[in-house]
């Protein structure tokens, strides 16, 4: 049986979270501009871990299907802010559909609009899959991912297809992101202590009695689903202004199993561990990604076959699944230790 999840307000349970990830921003997104794109980076994917962390986190429901609304959320957002004559000229063979080019609107108006949309997607497609529970609704979530991708991918009149829609303005300043996350924190947060959270943990704890006292499971799952889709749909719109292109590639499946690994990892049982987890991954993926280049990390040179951080990732999501299925954290969430609280 899994444990965690919070049942009250409290100030350090919500606020050392967000200090945490303020400072780190701080001190490791001014350290080097390459630094700083891989902390701006790491914040998208925390708001995909987050949005997972809504869903996954509290219904114990695992879905692979959340990358379709990261990839929605990338594609409005891209389309809605790149320069009209990219989409006029640079599209033309491609056949894009002319009446998504002359639509433009500024970055932010953008991120919520790409928000929204996911969510409605995800309230549509949930009405459908929240009525199947365990293997059936893993591989329903990955079909639907497998959908949205090859929708996206072959269809030309929608988008770039197969290539890059280039020229999309990106946020240079990485503290709007950082109030992005830390907005997404309060929110969900927010919805972990409320009814609708803690009727949801219930369901995850035990699926049959919950009928019995009322709870109506398929009500309380999509009201999360749609919520996690406005979640990864801002994921994607966020990722692709730091990204500064939109590629429907990226956010298949690779993108998919490294956010899962960093809820995993972390705990996907708390908002403590989903931010723990996306430090931990980030950080030893970018170690890795230094010795597959052959870099130098600290003056020394550790080089590894290119391909081999995937694969310890995923070894790592493996070890965690049976070994520590709770996760770093073990479903706990942020708390001073007692001791310095003397």
């Amino acid at each position: 049986m899994r444990h965690g999840g919070v049942t009250k307000f409290s100030f350090q349970n919500l606020f050392g979270p967000i200090i945490i990830i303020s400072a780190l921003t701080f001190f490791v997104g001014r350290t080097s501009a390459s630094l700083q794109l891989i902390t701006q980076f790491t914040l998208c994917y925390f708001m995909m871990v987050l949005a997972l962390q809504v869903f996954v986190g509290n219904s114990g429901v695992l879905s692979f299907g959340h990358g379709s609304f990261a990839l929605i959320g990338s594609y409005i957002s891209g389309m809605l802010t790149a320069p009209i004559n990219i989409k006029g000229h640079a599209l033309a063979m491609n056949q894009l559909w002319q009446a998504l080019v002359p639509l433009h609107t500024n970055i932010y108006l953008a991120l919520l609009i790409s928000a929204i949309v996911s969510a409605l997607f995800a309230a549509l497609t949930g009405s459908l899959l929240m009525r199947l529970s365990g293997l059936s609704a893993g591989i329903a979530t990955f079909a639907l991912l497998g959908v949205t991708y090859n929708v996206f991918f072959n269809n030309k009149r929608i988008g770039p297809g197969s290539q890059a829609l280039p020229a999309v303005p990106t946020i240079s300043n990485t503290y709007i992101l950082l109030l992005l996350a830390v907005l997404a924190i309060i929110i969900v947060y927010l919805f972990n202590i409320s009814h609708t959270g803690r009727t949801l943990r219930a369901t995850r704890e035990d699926a049959m009695a919950a009928p019995a006292l009322g709870i109506n499971i398929y009500k309380v799952r999509l009201i999360a689903f749609t919520l996690s889709g406005f979640l990864a749909g801002l994921s994607g719109g966020m990722y692709v202004h730091v990204a500064g292109t939109f590629q429907v590639q990226d956010y298949y499946l690779e993108f998919t199993f490294l956010t899962l690994s960093m809820l995993i990892v972390g705990g996907s049982a708390s908002l403590w561990g989903a931010l723990l987890g996306t430090i931990v991954i980030s950080a030893i993926g970018q170690l890795l990604l230094m010795m597959e280049q052959d870099l130098p990390i600290f003056g020394i040179h550790v080089h590894i076959p290119l391909g081999s951080r995937a694969v310890i990732i995923a070894v790592a999501f493996v070890a965690m699944l049976l070994w520590r299925s709770s996760g770093i954290v073990n479903g706990k969430e942020f708390a001073i230790p007692a001791f310095w609280r003397k």
